[in-house]
């Protein structure tokens, strides 16, 4: 080894040291891809004493990871089943005792949970119209009983915080009382009574009634509750006004309540579970969207209100390593696997022919599903499509955090691996509400996007989403965008175009045009003034576009 490359080269232990001190919250992550850098513009392979040191650091980076996890500290330390919902439904963290109760897991929504659309959409417009903590009535697969939970609204990252009941009783709760199970003001005076210990003797006495009548109430709140055992109630209502009692999460109204849902759905193909996501109007004709790895998949409300707007009827499958989907099996071809998960959700759901829409590196599965059934798909939309990263592209203009993990995907598999952990660790620490900086820090125009009022909620969504299996997702599309398939480009033969943004500094309009020197027939749209955030920032275009085209091949005789 000459000593040029030698002192390029990063020393094992000062790695070690490095590594640590991000995880432990010492040093920015940014410090290390400094450090880091010099390697990846050498363009040479690390030695095996450094290998060796990012396999051996893999377990304490991932074991710290979820310590740092923001919506992770507001379940962790309850002893009560406690888990986190989006504004959509859709779990976002929960603790061991949720996940053991509702066999549940990031990703489901509240279906998972017993809880109807109709009973989740009502639940909702009581937090909205009475500030203050409400209930939730379920029940779970392991139990006809029901089960009540409290819910409050946690403002600083716009999600609903549910506990199953140990705690506290306002108004709001009050409210919820009356409307889940009808009880009565008299009744509900009752129920706060035996929680407070009183026997019937002792509540005919201070409310001045009959003993008669107090018993039949109580006879009345046992069958209104479900429960044969006067106890049960007692527990109950001690139950509330524990949990409510005190001091109170901080918590707002949300800002609105979605018009637009997004269904969740799942199955299990080759003993692997496929999660999958719709939004649209059910009687539209199908688009399957093949997601990005950042967002896109179904989080933000203006894609919902468009899709129903145009009469599309949007099939989201989660990626592998994203959401809910498991990677495929070792030895198993990773794009092959995308192919057949996607074909597997359309047999299902009765698709027999739809238009692809591709977001980023859902690109290149989106290409495959099109090389190989073309009878069944009417046409490729590409948002942000990418050019290919062949050895020896230049990533100067590439956004460091993103030229780093592409350098790694071609010359180092235990960096690349360590490098997305590491920054899962950074995406932890931010949170939910300031994840997009980890990898937008050096593009404003993007986060003003992401930061736009409208955004929020989308963009905390896809906080769980993307990260929920320790960053697999980005790892496999990191290596599947360095594999060759630009030759796919060449064989599409159905219509094929792509929305590309002026300020897009990771796939900017001049790279993504290489893939017309592959396939003259692909039509390019350049929008000057949008960048990566494409897909969020002008989504009227994208969806008023599709909408074209599906228009025009539904026409065709």
């Amino acid at each position: 080894m000459s000593e040029s490359f030698s002192s390029i080269l990063p020393d094992a232990q000062m790695l070690r040291a490095m590594v640590l001190s991000v995880i432990q919250n010492q040093q920015d992550y940014d410090a290390l891809l400094s450090y880091l850098e010099p390697v990846a513009r050498s363009g040479q392979l690390l030695n095996m004493e450094i290998s060796m040191e990012l396999a051996l650091l893999l377990s304490d980076v991932e074991r710290h990871a979820a310590l740092n996890d923001q919506l992770y500290s507001l379940v962790k330390e309850e002893t009560a089943p406690t888990l986190v919902l989006t504004e959509a439904g859709v779990i976002l963290a929960q603790n061991q005792g949720a996940a053991e109760l509702f066999h549940s897991m990031e990703g489901d929504n509240h279906v998972r949970l017993g809880i109807s659309a109709a009973d989740f959409d009502a639940f909702q417009k009581r937090i909205f119209a009475h500030r203050g903590p409400t209930l939730l009535q379920t029940t779970t697969a392991a139990s006809a009983t029901p089960l009540i939970l409290t819910a409050t609204y946690h403002a600083p990252h716009r999600v609903f915080l549910l506990q199953s009941l140990e705690c506290r009783w306002p108004e709001s709760v009050d409210k919820a009382l009356q409307e889940l199970f009808g009880l009565t003001p008299s009744e509900r005076d009752i129920l706060a009574c035996l929680a407070q210990g009183m026997t019937a003797e002792e509540i005919s006495e201070q409310r001045v009634r009959a003993l008669g009548t107090v018993r039949q109430q109580i006879k009345s709140l046992m069958q209104k509750l479900n429960t044969n055992r006067q106890n049960q109630v007692v527990s109950l209502g001690a139950a509330i006004a524990n949990r409510t009692a005190g001091q109170l999460p901080q918590h707002t109204q949300p800002g609105q309540i979605s018009s637009y849902p997004l269904e969740l759905g799942e199955f299990i193909r080759d003993h692997r579970l496929v999660g999958w996501r719709r939004y649209g109007d059910p009687q539209g004709f199908p688009v399957l969207l093949l997601h990005g790895p950042f967002f896109g998949a179904g989080e933000f409300e203006r894609d919902r209100e468009l899709a129903h707007q145009y009469g599309l009827n949007v099939y989201i499958p989660e990626r592998p390593g994203y959401g809910r989907t498991q990677p495929a099996s070792a030895g198993q071809d990773p794009l092959q696997n995308q192919v057949q998960d996607c074909m597997a959700l359309m047999q299902q759901q009765g698709i027999e022919r739809a238009y692809l829409l591709a977001h980023e590196a859902g690109l290149i599965p989106a290409l495959a599903l099109a090389v190989q059934h073309p009878d069944t798909f009417a046409g490729v939309l590409a948002v942000s499509p990418s050019g290919h990263f062949k050895p020896g592209v230049d990533l100067q203009g590439v956004p460091r955090q993103q030229r780093m993990l592409l350098w790694a995907a071609r010359n180092a598999h235990w960096l690349l691996r360590m490098m997305i952990r590491l920054s899962m660790v950074q995406v932890r620490q931010l949170g939910p509400e300031r994840w997009v900086d980890a990898i937008f820090a050096d593009a404003p125009h993007e986060l003003e996007v992401l930061y736009a009022n409208s955004s929020r909620q989308g963009t905390l969504s896809t906080y769980s989403f993307n990260y929920s299996q320790n960053g697999a997702g980005l790892e496999l599309d990191v290596q599947q965008t360095t594999t060759a398939w630009d030759e796919l480009v060449r064989q599409v033969v159905i219509p094929f175009e792509g929305i590309m943004g002026g300020r897009n500094g990771t796939t900017p309009p001049d790279f993504v045009r290489t893939l017309q020197v592959l396939n003259p027939a692909l039509q390019l749209h350049e929008i000057p003034d949008a960048g990566q955030t494409l897909s969020i920032s002008h989504a009227d275009t994208v969806f008023s576009l599709l909408a074209q085209r599906v228009q025009n091949y539904s026409e065709v005789p």
